[in-house]
């Protein structure tokens, strides 16, 4: 839901880090199929998605399906974001359950994007939180922004109509999950809905939050006379 944001930062020179929680053992029809392949299959079409953005991926090997959001999984959040040390985090909108009136969202994606805001705030940026992390050089850090995809209540369009096409193809990467006809129809209808209300032919919404060290003074100096 963020692809076509992400080549935007990647032309642009930033660097990408992409966080899988899950191994996506379950991502196959075939009921026969050894887990360990459908695991192989899911991180090689990853890799070659991620190689086109120059992104590091990070993988946690959660079983796919099962997530819950635990005090490990956020642990385990916490210290990728204090080693990559992100301006930005780009994650699921927790509180979104159904979509277009045929979707429910997965609850890895609820849950993945619950854990990462309880990591995100208060545990990413206070030592006291996980004392043995320091003990491995993985100081606090501050998050800037907090980009929340498959959102009710956007707030930010990205304008992604010239990399729509390139979009499309880097999903397709992803083989297993998504062919190429449909998905070519169901992320340009999704681009332009999204798009048509801010004047845009395609974009991306989020849900955006903007943090600080000193949350109390950003609301205290947010107010106006």
């Amino acid at each position: 839901m963020a692809g076509g944001t992400l080549l935007k930062w990647a032309a642009e020179g930033h660097r990408i880090t992409l966080c899988l929680i899950t191994d996506g053992d379950k991502g196959t029809a075939d009921g026969r199929e050894p887990a360990s392949a459908v695991i192989e299959r899911r991180r090689a079409e990853q890799a070659r998605a991620a190689a086109v953005l120059g992104a590091e991926v990070i993988g946690l090997g959660y079983p796919d399906g099962m997530l819950q959001p635990t005090l490990e999984l956020r642990r385990d959040i916490v210290a990728v974001i204090r080693r990559v040390r992100p301006d930005i985090v780009v994650t699921n909108d927790p509180t979104t359950w159904f979509r277009h009136g045929l979707y429910i969202n997965h609850p890895d994606h609820r849950i993945a994007g619950q854990a990462c805001v309880e990591a995100l705030y208060p545990a990413v940026k206070k030592a006291s939180f996980y004392p043995e992390l320091l003990e491995q050089g993985l100081e606090p850090h501050v998050v800037e922004q907090v980009y929340l995809v498959l959102s009710d209540t956007p707030d930010t369009w990205v304008d992604i109509a010239d990399v729509l096409e390139a979009k499309i193809e880097l999903i397709c990467l992803h083989a297993s999950q998504f062919p190429p006809d449909h998905t070519r129809k169901a992320f340009t209808r999704l681009a332009r809905e999204a798009g048509e209300p801010r004047g845009l032919a395609a974009a991306e919404s989020f849900r955006t939050l903007r943090l600080t060290a000193q949350t109390v003074r950003a609301l205290a100096e947010s107010i106006q006379d």
